[in-house]
């Protein structure tokens, strides 16, 4: 198993993974980007209700300004008759309100044709008869006129307008839109606008005659006399959003070669003592908006965001009727700006608020004039719109660089605290610096760099996950590597105690053969060397531990347990010297040098596990065990032989397997000597090969004994079986030894090994 396999593969997959988040975070934050500036629908119409959230969040506030309104409310309906009422009591309710003393009347009522009455219908006859008949004189034609003028209500009507205090009258334009549109030209038939027109323009470097302004096609205005007699006047239109709410008021409404100003603006501009309106158009539209010296917060469009104070009933209102018959209380309406104007449902004047569904148009207009006469405006933040691209920009960096460092629960509640600082912030700034500052756009940002660094994370989970199976499918077989899967628990940093085999193979004569081959020539000869012989080991049940240059460490028993792991051990090591054997053939025919290997295999307890530093560990055994097989490998090159098992493997295998006894021997650092034993191939032995093993153990059972001729009589006689066996050449030389001269008393059949 390779060192620290939790570590990134080799190559650049670290940094791609830590580029990937960057990239993906930026990403979000453009598609954000494009959202906020394109301003689609859907989107828009979320961040509608995230602003009415804040409004009823922040809850009602009180007027701040003289406003009161007087309400055509279902009560005066009720009393007067339905509507619209006559000129005539307009007229008297707009004596009986002037008399109460207010300072500005505003009249959120249109007057658009004549009233005729009956008597002055029966007035006009009369005097047109009798001038047809001849009997018409000075004094009677006089006094006819005289009726006429009294029976005349758009001219009592007129009269009361122009009666002090001032009277601003209001009038609506049709066919208002066209943000990004021409200014029109107003057609032959349509009305002239008579007041309402900002009195200084200033047109600046670059703006033509197409500019981001509302435009209107027509203009329902009132009756000349009226409109001659009154104040000022200005439009009441009011321009809803996508989803019905009215939140901002066009305070310039182009039309003909004029600019005109909002009725609530002109009541306002009259209430300060008539100071100057001003307007500033550029190539990018409306770029200022003066009432005197103060500079209105208008948008590019020259739109006033309403920062609206409550739900309807907000502001002092008075209904017509008890201003009819002088009901008011005294001094309500003294020095106040009255603004008259329709509050019954019947009527049909209302619109959506962030408070209401139901909000008289009045009462908004009153709100827009408590907004320019407090100074309590909503607005973008500096900078507008590049503000908000600027801190999307630095949000997307702070949640690229901190999220991937972070866990699943760190990352969820860095987003989830992010997303409510913002919140937080973002009505705080509302609440008291009156900065209208979109909610979704961000969250929306937030929401989508977490989403997309948690599936990034689990993609990148999975393909680690499928990256350790291929992995662990080189150094361990399929079904060792799906449990592993299922079972992450059981390769935890730390080691247990468990019986194992443990495998070492080596190449023999490797630092000859690296002496007398290139560098790239020796490890062409590593590779093909080393991979049949890991496959072999994996296809057995094998866990490749580690490489050590030419050598491999192989585990049997471990990471999953296995009931015959010594063995697969053997066989493992009897199918490498075979592989080896047929491959050593194509390599001569190839001209390049033959391998022989030594195989060492000894079976014991051992702590297996993940063993190493936090930073760096692998999956390894440790343990006398580990090192006995390792020291048995390196004594092939002693006995000539080519795989060597201890007693303790040939113990669980004998049965299964063809074992020859090789010594007794006790192995550097060891104080207990130790039976190993060669594998010869798989058992069980039959014939001449039984026979001559029996009697091999025989003699070596008489050699330890010290019965030494009678143990070169039992090797003789099995010698003709198999007359080329080095083990049984060595024991012959050993007891003709013994025979000359005899060792002496204690004397023990042990070989001392001094090196590793």
């Amino acid at each position: 198993m390779p060192a620290g396999y939790y570590r990134s593969p080799p190559g650049n997959a670290g940094p791609s993974r830590e580029r990937g988040p960057l990239l993906l975070s930026l990403g979000v934050t453009l598609a954000v980007l494009v959202l906020a500036l394109v301003r689609f629908p859907l989107t828009e119409f979320f961040e509608y209700k995230f602003a009415d959230l804040k409004f009823r969040f922040r809850g009602p506030l009180s007027p701040a300004s003289p406003v009161v309104v007087v309400a055509v409310d279902d009560a005066s309906l009720k009393k007067l008759g339905r509507w619209p009422w006559s000129r005539e009591v307009i007229a008297g309710l707009l004596s009986r309100l002037k008399a109460a003393g207010p300072r500005v009347v505003a009249v959120d009522i249109i007057f658009a044709e004549r009233e005729e009455t009956a008597g002055l219908t029966a007035l006009r006859r009369l005097r047109q008869e009798l001038e047809q008949a001849g009997l018409s004189n000075p004094s009677l034609a006089r006094l006819l006129a005289r009726e006429e003028e009294r029976a005349d209500v758009d001219r009592r009507l007129a009269r009361e307008i122009g009666a002090p205090p001032p009277t601003i009258l209001g009038f609506f334009f049709t066919g208002v839109g066209g943000i990004q549109g021409p200014i029109v030209t107003p057609g032959p038939k349509e009305p002239p606008v008579m007041g309402g027109r900002y009195q200084g323009v200033r047109i600046l470097a670059g703006a033509s005659g197409s500019l981001p302004l509302l435009g209107a096609q027509g203009v329902e205005s009132n009756l000349p006399e009226l409109t001659e007699q009154a104040a000022g006047a200005g439009y009441f239109n009011m321009i809803p959003d996508a989803d019905g709410g009215v939140r901002w008021l066009p305070l310039a409404i182009a039309y003909g070669p004029d600019f005109f100003a909002p009725l609530a603006l002109v009541a306002c501009q009259h209430f300060l003592g008539g100071e100057g309106l001003c307007l500033s158009l550029s190539a990018g539209g409306v770029e200022e908006i003066r009432l005197g010296q103060k500079i209105l917060p208008v948008d590019r469009f020259g739109r006033l965001l309403i920062n609206y104070l409550g739900p309807p009933g907000t502001f002092p209102t008075v209904s017509a009727a008890d201003v009819l018959n002088g009901s008011v209380p005294p001094g309500m309406l003294k020095d106040r700006l009255v603004l008259v104007g329709a509050t019954a449902v019947g009527i049909y004047d209302l619109r959506v608020t962030p408070f209401s569904a139901i909000t008289p148009g009045i009462e908004i207009q009153a709100t827009v004039i408590d907004n320019l006469l407090s100074g309590r405006f909503l607005c973008p933040p500096p900078g507008g719109r590049l503000f908000l691209v600027g801190f999307l920009l630095a949000l997307g960096m702070v949640l690229a660089g901190a999220l991937p460092r972070l866990g699943a629960v760190a990352g969820f509640l860095l987003a989830a605290g992010l997303a409510l600082a913002y919140l937080v912030a973002n009505y705080l700034a509302f609440h008291f610096l009156g900065w209208q500052l979109e909610v979704l756009y961000p969250l929306v940002q937030i929401g989508g760099v977490y989403t997309g660094v948690t599936v990034q994370r689990f993609v990148s989970t999975e393909r680690a996950r499928s990256q350790l199976k291929r992995a662990f499918q080189s150094y361990v077989a399929p079904a060792v590597v799906e449990e592993i899967i299922r079972h992450p628990e059981k390769l935890r940093l730390g080691g247990e105690r468990r019986e194992l085999s443990i495998l070492f193979c080596d190449i023999r004569g490797f630092t000859t053969l690296a002496e007398s081959l290139e560098p790239e020539e020796l490890a062409a000869v590593l590779h093909d060397f080393l991979t049949p012989m890991s496959e072999l080991l994996v296809q057995h049940g094998g866990t490749l531990d580690k490489y050590i240059g030419d050598a491999i460490m192989a585990l049997f028993g471990a990471p999953l347990p296995q009931e015959d792991h010594a063995h697969r051990a053997c066989r493992a090591a009897l199918a490498m010297v075979a592989e080896l054997e047929r491959l050593d053939r194509i390599w001569q025919d190839q001209g390049r040098p033959s391998l022989a290997v030594g195989i060492g295999i000894n079976t014991g307890l051992v702590a297996v596990g993940n063993l190493g530093s936090d930073r760096l560990f692998d999956y390894t055994a440790v343990g006398d065990h580990v090192n006995l097989a390792s020291r048995l490998e390196g004594l092939n090159k002693y006995y000539g032989t080519t795989i060597l098992v201890s007693e303790f493997t040939a113990a669980q295998v004998k049965e299964a397997l063809i074992l020859q006894e090789v010594d007794w021997v006790r192995v550097k650092g060891k104080t207990r000597p130790l039976r190993i034993y060669e594998v010869l191939g798989l058992g069980p032995a039959d014939g001449d090969r039984r026979r001559f093993l029996e009697g091999y153990d025989e003699g070596l059972r008489l050699y330890r004994a010290a019965r030494f001729a009678e143990a070169r009589e039992a090797f003789r006689s099995v010698l003709p079986l198999d007359p080329e066996n080095r083990h049984l050449q060595r024991f012959l030389a050993c007891v003709e030894t013994c025979l000359r001269q005899p060792p002496p008393p204690g004397w023990e059949a042990v070989a001392e090994m001094h090196e590793k």
